[in-house]
């Protein structure tokens, strides 16, 4: 290589696979270190509780790229490394070993971390949590022996993890603290129709409880709640979601609530970007967090063409997810923490809907789609425009989203 300059990327997940994959497409010349500490090829997280728990994926189909592509493009990939700090004046990151690394740009892809309970009992044999390969490896073979199983959290991994358990054919029970999981995000009606969603496959669903106690002679026997319920089982996975990973760490470096980046992915330190589930990035002027596989692609690529050529890139992505339960697709557009009224395209009973989340304007925000990908296109075009949505005609199955018109622009 001809540039002698190194930028030097910290997590090999989606995030820092796809930067180091773009910073070559792109045509940078430098030196490109990828390093993780964890010890196993960069893999694909998602499936962990789909196709990877169900047998429909092996350790070899979950790799992110297959290993001659990091040689290929001149990635210099060097897992087990634990970087925990940074010098920004020396440029240089330090890892727990003791080694230490110089860099000429630096980008934090550390993605997240899972949130962990303190239950009494929780030291037994038996209790999971799902996050990395070894985990799944872990959880794969103890499934062997099981089929009363706990899951604590019905979020989307909880609900995931329901959903692919029971086609393996266990007894499987939910606990979940609120009355209405994910309200804040989907709102009460579609919370609703999830939970009912799970009833209706033979999940039990206990709500307004949490598990306070596991007992258990060396593996779990049995979860113990809040109000009173004793649930036997011999295995407990908890997913009660997720918070950044900002272990790499400096006093100049802002990073409350994730790393703040601005709209090119720069952090507080010149030279330091930030990319992934890690960052707390500005969307439409509100600095939000984004856990999904979509947005730690878009934003690693966008990310790597700032560092080509710095601030060339805006970042301005629509969040997007999707999750398999049952059989059924969803997804998600958009980001609205608030709105002032839903639109119901379809209905709940048919499985096949699109619930729209409207602002006072009548401006869609945010869109949950079950079961229609067709809708995916033209939901993403009125979140992207914010033009004035006719709710009526929203509503109206019979007028093709492609072709709504919309009202007088605000």
């Amino acid at each position: 290589m001809s540039d002698e300059n190194t930028t030097v990327i910290v997590g090999a997940g989606i995030a820092g696979v796809h930067a180091a994959e773009s910073l070559r497409t792109e045509g940078y010349q430098g030196r490109v270190v990828l390093m993780d500490r964890d010890r196993q090829m960069p893999y694909d997280r998602p499936p962990l509780s789909k196709e990877w728990l169900t047998g429909k994926m092996d350790e070899a189909s979950m790799l992110l790229r297959d290993p001659a592509i990091y040689e290929k493009l001149d990635i210099d990939l060097q897992l087990g490394v634990d970087v925990t700090d940074v010098d920004p004046v020396r440029k240089t990151i330090a890892a727990k070993d003791g080694s230490s690394y110089d860099w000429d740009k630096l980008l934090l892809a550390t993605g997240s971390s899972l949130r962990t309970l303190s239950i009494a009992g929780d030291d037994l044999q038996g209790i999971f949590y799902l996050r990395r390969m070894a985990d799944a490896i872990a959880i794969k073979q103890h499934m062997q022996h099981v089929n009363e199983v706990v899951i604590i959290g019905a979020g989307f991994i909880g609900a995931e993890l329901a959903s692919s358990l029971k086609q393996l054919g266990m007894d499987v029970t939910i606990v979940e603290r609120s009355l209405y999981p994910m309200e804040a995000i989907v709102g009460r009606d579609i919370s609703a129709f999830l939970l009912n969603l799970h009833d209706c496959h033979g999940v039990n669903v206990i709500f307004d409880d949490s598990v306070v106690q596991f007992n258990g002679e060396s593996t779990v026997e049995e979860a113990v709640t809040a109000g009173g319920q004793r649930i036997p089982c011999r295995a407990v996975m908890i997913g009660v979601g997720a918070t950044p990973n900002t272990v790499v760490s400096h006093p100049d470096l802002e990073a409350d609530g994730g790393y703040a980046v601005n709209e090119f992915g720069e952090t507080s330190i010149p030279d330091i970007f930030a990319a992934g589930d890690c960052t707390l990035w500005p969307y439409r002027g509100t600095p939000i967090r984004v856990e999904h596989w979509d947005h730690a692609v878009n934003h690693a690529k966008t990310v790597a063409q700032n560092i080509l050529q710095p601030q060339s890139s805006p970042y301005t992505y629509i969040p997007y997810f999707w999750s398999d339960q049952h059989g059924s697709r969803f997804q998600y557009f958009g980001h609205a923490k608030q709105w002032t009224k839903t639109v119901l395209r379809g209905s709940l009973e048919s499985h096949a809907f699109t619930n729209f989340y409207l602002d006072e304007h009548n401006r869609v925000q945010a869109a949950f789609i079950a079961n229609q990908p067709k809708n995916a296109l033209p939901v993403r075009r009125m979140i992207k425009q914010q033009q004035v949505i006719d709710p009526e005609a929203l509503a109206d199955e019979s007028v093709a989203l492609k072709k709504m018109k919309h009202k007088t622009r605000i």
